[in-house]
């Protein structure tokens, strides 16, 4: 018997009625003397049993931290929309749980985070390119002039005159590639546009 259970509850309505009206509970091991009377008690004691079990499951719902099965996943619906933040084939949910919590304090704008939500995504490696930023794009340089990265005629390098857009370059499977666009969308800034080009060979 534990707490919460069909006995359990079968003891507290016995305990409810009248002394002397009906037999006192016997020990355990001993004949019951009031079989008709415990019989019609488990049948209330089973019900109160499946309530409480409710009652359990919804008290851990309320929070994140204990939500299992399908609630977790009305969880992640509701964090970041229907659909948005499904769970993996066979995710478990202590996983599943990680990846929201993760998700939920993700940082966010910055290069730094695109670049961690990227390597999150699963892609084993990238380059992220942006167009006004020296370090990655060289500076505007003489013809024929050869220093550090280069300059704008640099065929390796992207460039673009309009402000507010970066290029990511990886090299992903058909299964990861549809990940990362999502993480890139998720993370950057509303308004930048992000240019993502897969140089491995589609499957």
């Amino acid at each position: 018997m534990s707490t919460g259970d069909q006995s359990d509850f079968v003891r507290r309505l016995r305990g409810l009625l009248p002394r002397g009206w009906f037999p006192d509970p016997v020990a355990t091991g001993s004949t019951e003397q009031a079989p008709v009377l415990v019989g019609i008690l488990s049948g209330f004691g089973s019900a109160l049993a499946g309530a409480w079990t409710l009652l359990q499951q919804v008290q851990a719902s309320t929070r994140l931290k204990t939500s299992t099965g399908t609630v977790l996943d009305l969880a992640a619906n509701d964090l970041f929309g229907a659909g948005q933040f499904p769970r993996a084939s066979g995710e478990t949910d202590a996983l599943y749980l990680a990846r929201i919590e993760a998700a939920l304090i993700a940082r966010k704008n910055t290069r730094a985070a695109v670049a961690a939500a990227v390597t999150v995504s699963g892609a084993p490696s990238f380059q992220i390119i942006e167009c006004w930023n020296a370090a990655d794009c060289g500076a505007l340089l003489p013809a024929g002039a050869s220093r550090g990265l280069g300059g704008y005629s640099t065929p390796a390098l992207r460039y673009s005159g309009i402000p507010g857009q970066f290029f990511l370059e990886t090299a992903v499977t058909d299964e990861v590639l549809p990940i990362t666009r999502k993480s890139v969308v998720q993370t950057k800034t509303a308004g930048v546009v992000a240019w993502i080009r897969n140089t491995l060979p589609s499957s």
